[in-house]
């Protein structure tokens, strides 16, 4: 058991060390920061080796001592979003140690994910026509409108109009988000030779480090936004642009590691 610890702790550390390694070996670099780069590799591995919690711990690790490397803080909440807890939760591939499905399974939740982001979409969409309804509507009774009911109107004009602009340009977003996901777990299983899905795990961990920067990207950086953009549609397509690729470049090595590690032992 105390091997086992020791074991633990040394391919951590060493985790740790190739992460910070590598991000030196990135492309591009963000105006807010983030760059693709093979940084999450070592914590992806870890990860799937020894579970969640220990690959928690190792993110979260890694993050304090990567915002020393490229740091970009404006609110110590955003600090702790986008360093600590997006590689922390980067352990969360982790979840599918010991875990034996086979590849059909990853497919299913490939073609799931799909469908539940076009069925989202599809809800999206559904509600573009009574929108643009209620606000023809709106426009007529603004005419014969006065004091508080006519900024009250005026001021449901205005949301609804803003709906009616992005919530198309949403969409795009969206369906862009299903099919590189779907892509990515198809491309996964399909290359994986073990039982364990390993590309689960590495789109579960990328789906955390997202959803980190998107929160902190939404609270914080909403005024690097375009001017009448969404903060949520300018925080996702900037992370995307992150993430996503980083999580990709990552995938084949990962699988190529972790089976030849599984391998040896």
């Amino acid at each position: 058991m105390q091997k086992r610890s020791i074991r633990m702790l040394t391919e951590g550390a060493l985790s740790i060390a190739l992460s910070l390694l590598l991000w030196y070996l990135r492309i591009g670099a963000m105006p807010q920061g983030g760059s693709i780069s093979l940084q999450m590799l070592p914590l992806f591995v870890f990860a799937l080796r020894w579970g969640a919690i220990p690959g928690i711990l190792v993110g979260l690790t890694y993050g304090v001592i990567h915002s020393l490397q490229d740091m970009y803080v404006v609110h110590w909440l955003q600090y702790l979003l986008d360093y600590p807890v997006a590689f922390g939760l980067i352990g969360l591939s982790g979840v599918v140690k010991n875990i034996k499905i086979s590849k059909i399974i990853t497919y299913i939740i490939a073609i799931v994910f799909l469908l539940g982001t076009i069925g989202f979409v599809i809800n999206i969409s559904s509600e573009l026509p009574q929108a643009q309804k209620t606000l023809e509507d709106l426009k007529v009774k603004l005419q014969t409108a006065t004091g508080e009911d006519k900024t009250k109107i005026e001021e449901d004009i205005k949301d609804l109009e803003f709906k009616l602009k992005w919530y198309p340009v949403s969409r795009i977003v969206l369906i862009i988000a299903g099919i590189l996901g779907t892509v990515l777990l198809i491309y996964g299983g399909y290359i994986r030779k073990t039982q364990e899905p390993i590309e689960l795990g590495v789109f579960i961990g990328g789906l955390g480090r997202l959803f980190a920067h998107f929160l902190s990207g939404v609270i914080f950086f909403s005024q690097y936004a375009p001017p009448g953009t969404p903060a949520w549609i300018y925080s996702l397509i900037y992370n995307l642009f992150v993430v996503v690729p980083s999580t990709f470049v990552c995938l084949p090595f990962v699988l190529i590691i972790v089976q030849r590690l599984k391998e040896n032992e």
